[in-house]
Formats: C-alpha cells, sequence, structure tokens
C-alpha cells in the first residue's frame, strides 16, 4: 500500500549529536501552532509544505519486532560493559578519559539519530523506500532515541566519583537533562504505540476465536488489530496520529522550523513560557500544572502542559523561537467535536462529528430505527476500520477536505465535509482557529491541500466495485460552526 493507509513504524537508529546540528540542508516548513475551539493548539504544517500524506497501519512484524529488540539489548549490553569498566578504573584521570569518551558517543549519536530521521523522511517522500521501511525507520529511531537517554543518564551516574566534573562547562547533570531534552524531540507516543503494534500487542475483543496469524500473541477473546496511523510529511518533518484505547495520540517533528527565524531568539525561559502561553491559549488556561526542561546550552526549551483534557509537550528553539516538535495525549471522553455532519438513506444513518483536521473523528453508523450497525468506513478512498457492534468508531481526520463512506450489508452511505471547521469564528475568550500561533487569521487551513497521496484501494475501500444498491452521498461545506462541549 504505496501512500496509503496504515503504518509500520519503526526507525533505525543514528545517534546524534548533541550540538545543534543542522539536518542538512533543511528548510523552513512554513508550520505553526493552530489554535483550536475549547481544546489544546497542535503544531501543523502549512498545506503548501505538504509532501505526502495518508493513513497507514501498523501489525505484527516478527522481522521488524527482533530488529527492535536486538537494538534495545545492545544499548543495554553496552552499558553494563561501560559501568563495569568504571568500576575497574582506580586514576581519577581514567575515569575521566572514560567519561569524555562516553560524551562523545552520545554526542555523535544524536547527530546521526537525527541525520537519520531527515534522510528517512526524504527516502519515503521519493520512493526510495517503501511504506513498511519507512515505517520501521520511525519506530527504531524511537527506540534508539530511548537508549540514548539512558547512556546520557548513565553517564551523569558515572561522575559522581569525579569530584568537581564539568562537560563544556556545565555539570554532568545539566549536560545529561539537556541531552535527554534534544532526543526527546525524535520520540512520541505514536512511535511508541506503534512498535507495539509490530510486536503484536494491539488487540481487540471478539467473540469467536481468531485462526491464523490473527491468533498470535491473543487470548480466546481477543485478535489482533492493525493500528492505524494518520502520516503526514514534509521535506525533512512527519507527523503522526492515532486513536488508541479511547486516547487520541498526536506527535510532530518538524526540523524545519529551527531555521525559521521568524519568531525570533529566545532570550531565556521566561521568554520561552510567554511563548507558549501565546501559542496554546486554552491549554495554558486549562492547565494544572506546567514542568520544563532544557536550557540556552540545549538551544531546547521543553514544557509539559497537564491540562483539562490530557497532556502536550512542546519543545521551542531557542534560536529560531519557533516551536518544532510536540507530543500530545487526549482522552477522547473530554474532547469538543463540532456541530454533527450527516447523511440517511431509507437503510442507514452516518453522523460525522469533526474536530480539527489531523484531529480526532468521531463517527457512528445506525440503521433507519437507531440501531448501531457495523459497517466498514472509509475516508477519502482510504480504509480506516470498522464501527463494530455498537456503531462507533473513532479514528483521524485528514488534512483536507474529507469523504467519509460507510459500507454495510444493507448498502453504502456517504459524508462529505470539510475538516476545518468554524475557521472564521472566535471560540470561547482565548481562541479562534487560525493557520499558524496568531489566533483570528480567519484562514481556512487545509483544504484541497494534500499533496502526492497515491490512494490504494482494496476490498474494503469505496472503489465502486460493489456497491450495494442503495447508495446515497451527502456534501456539505461549514464556512462556520458552533462546537458542542464534550458530554460528561
Amino acid at each position: 500500500m504505496r501512500r496509503a493507509l496504515a503504518v509500520v513504524l519503526v526507525c533505525c537508529l543514528l545517534s546524534g549529536t548533541a550540538f545543534a546540528v543542522a539536518d542538512g540542508a533543511v528548510s523552513p516548513s512554513v508550520a505553526g501552532v493552530t489554535p483550536s475551539p475549547n481544546t489544546t493548539g497542535s503544531l501543523t504544517v502549512d498545506p503548501d509544505a505538504l509532501e505526502t500524506a495518508s493513513y497507514r497501519r501498523a501489525t505484527l512484524d516478527v522481522s521488524a519486532t527482533l530488529t527492535l529488540a536486538t537494538r534495545s539489548l545492545d544499548g543495554q549490553f553496552e552499558q553494563r560493559v561501560l559501568d563495569e569498566r568504571a568500576n575497574e578504573l582506580d586514576a581519577a584521570s581514567a575515569r575521566r578519559a572514560q567519561l569524555n569518551r562516553s560524551v562523545a558517543r552520545v554526542e555523535t549519536g544524536i547527530a546521526r539519530l537525527r541525520a537519520r530521521q531527515t534522510a528517512a523522511v526524504r527516502g519515503y517522500n521519493n520512493g526510495t523506500l517503501t511504506d513498511r521501511e519507512f515505517v520501521v525507520e520511525l519506530a527504531y529511531i524511537d527506540t534508539a532515541a530511548g537508549r540514548l537517554e539512558t547512556a546520557a543518564g548513565r553517564v551523569a551516574d558515572r561522575a559522581d566519583s569525579l569530584a568537581g566534573a564539568q562537560i563544556d562547562g556545565q555539570p554532568v547533570d545539566n549536560w545529561a537533562q539537556n541531552r535527554q531534552v534534544q532526543l526527546g524531540a525524535l520520540e512520541g507516543p505514536v512511535r511508541e504505540r506503534i512498535a507495539g503494534a509490530l510486536r503484536g500487542e494491539n488487540t481487540v475483543r471478539i467473540e469467536n476465536q481468531p485462526v491464523r496469524i490473527d491468533g498470535v500473541n491473543a487470548t480466546p477473546t481477543t485478535r489482533l488489530e492493525p493500528l492505524r496511523v494518520y502520516v503526514e510529511t514534509t521535506d525533512a518533518g512527519v507527523v503522526l496520529a492515532t486513536v488508541d484505547d479511547g486516547t487520541y495520540l498526536r506527535e510532530a517533528s518538524l526540523p524545519g522550523e529551527r531555521n525559521n527565524t521568524t519568531a525570533g531568539e529566545l532570550t531565556g525561559i521566561q521568554d520561552a513560557l510567554d511563548r507558549v502561553q501565546t501559542s496554546y491559549p486554552w491549554a495554558w488556561n486549562h492547565s494544572s500544572s506546567t514542568t520544563s526542561a532544557g536550557d540556552r546550552r540545549a538551544g531546547i526549551y521543553a514544557f509539559t502542559l497537564y491540562h483539562d483534557q490530557g497532556v502536550l509537550t512542546t519543545s521551542l528553539n531557542r534560536t529560531s523561537g519557533r516551536v518544532f516538535a510536540e507530543d500530545q495525549r487526549i482522552d477522547l471522553s473530554s474532547v469538543p467535536t463540532a456541530t454533527p455532519v450527516q447523511n440517511r438513506t431509507d437503510d442507514l444513518r452516518l453522523q460525522v462529528n469533526r474536530t480539527s483536521p489531523t484531529g480526532p473523528l468521531e463517527l457512528s453508523l445506525s440503521t433507519a430505527d437507531g440501531e448501531p450497525a457495523d459497517g466498514r468506513i472509509a475516508i477519502n478512498n482510504q480504509s480506516v476500520g470498522a464501527t463494530g457492534d455498537d456503531g462507533q468508531l473513532w479514528t483521524v481526520a485528514p488534512h483536507e477536505n474529507l469523504s467519509v463512506t460507510a459500507r454495510t450489508g444493507e448498502g453504502v452511505i456517504t459524508v462529505n465535509t470539510d475538516a476545518t471547521v468554524g475557521n472564521d469564528t472566535a471560540v470561547g475568550s482565548d481562541s479562534t482557529i487560525g493557520t499558524d500561533a496568531t489566533a483570528g487569521t480567519g484562514t481556512a487551513a487545509g483544504t484541497n491541500a494534500t499533496v502526492g497521496i497515491d490512494t490504494a484501494i482494496g476490498s474494503d475501500t469505496t472503489d465502486g466495485s460493489n456497491t450495494p444498491e442503495r447508495t446515497a452521498t451527502v456534501t456539505t461545506a461549514v464556512a462556520s460552526t458552533a462546537v458542542r462541549p464534550a458530554e460528561g
């Protein structure tokens, strides 16, 4: 499936430098934090910067699992060997020399890892990497970044025996924390969840015993289920989003924003905090606590906001003053959605509840008499799953207009609408949907903007080859839509 649905993400690791090393000639992605009504904003890609946008899926992959496990074990073994060698060294000079070698190894590892991610994205964009290879690369990068974080922490631990030890003029603990902040931009909750799916950990409850490969790693009441992921790429950046176990997960890594100096250099942590408050007004005003990491030496300021609907982690580059990486975890039960868009036939009713482009999308399918209907769902001719016995499906909205089609034994029903809702309507006192961190631009972002999508038509997508007799389509364009709060 090229540029089509689902993802199997795992990334090969390349250690990367702890310095602010440029990822080749990475151009600005013209991205910005787009405020959303009654929920946190998100780091989004300008439509003109999109290279690909599609759905993928991750499922059991033995080869990829072995690759990930090998990388993890290699890292553990290396740290154990270094610990043993450090314990055998008596002279402070010898321990200091080993410390310097470990520092260089981590620095080089970070630089290589950054470069590897850039190469993976560009290889995927130009077709050098297949869909599977790309997803495996991303998951492997996540694993590798975690191992480098551990390595940086162990460097700090070993330095305890060296009184007054410093690295580049800063305490070793500070150096280690800054390197861990830098590596955080190469990790994310979606990549972590994809790695689990590759290991066969993504299962769903069923009534019948699964057979063949679906029964691997499953119990008599569960079967393997692909993890569906929405993927966008720019020249060197990637945005991933998925829905898993009642939680919306999203991560964005846009290194080009480190070279976009339009926002102005950050003068310190307070300046960075002010920038976060401006970029994420809703999350800031609805947070119970905020934590920070990184400093001027790291070149990155990272903040985590624990808000009413979940957790947001955002990373700002010091020299550009821009958000270039972001992680989101949002409880679906608390997500506000726009006024529903729906269609009816004699047999079916399909309702679409939108939030924002690349945000959560709630779909409800029922029979004419209101009973839940189990149907296969496709968005823009790409399969995204089934509603199941309860007639409900949470998935991820695309960047552009969306065409949602439900197919059952009773017929086919379609709703066409725009992923962007209320794009010129202020909602609440602190947020307006816009195209960047400046609220109130009144610009509809993401309309007909996806570039380079090769649509895969499978047996469960809407190619029209098996269309039942009863088919209906409704099209709606909403320029300004009220938002209803989440229930409960």
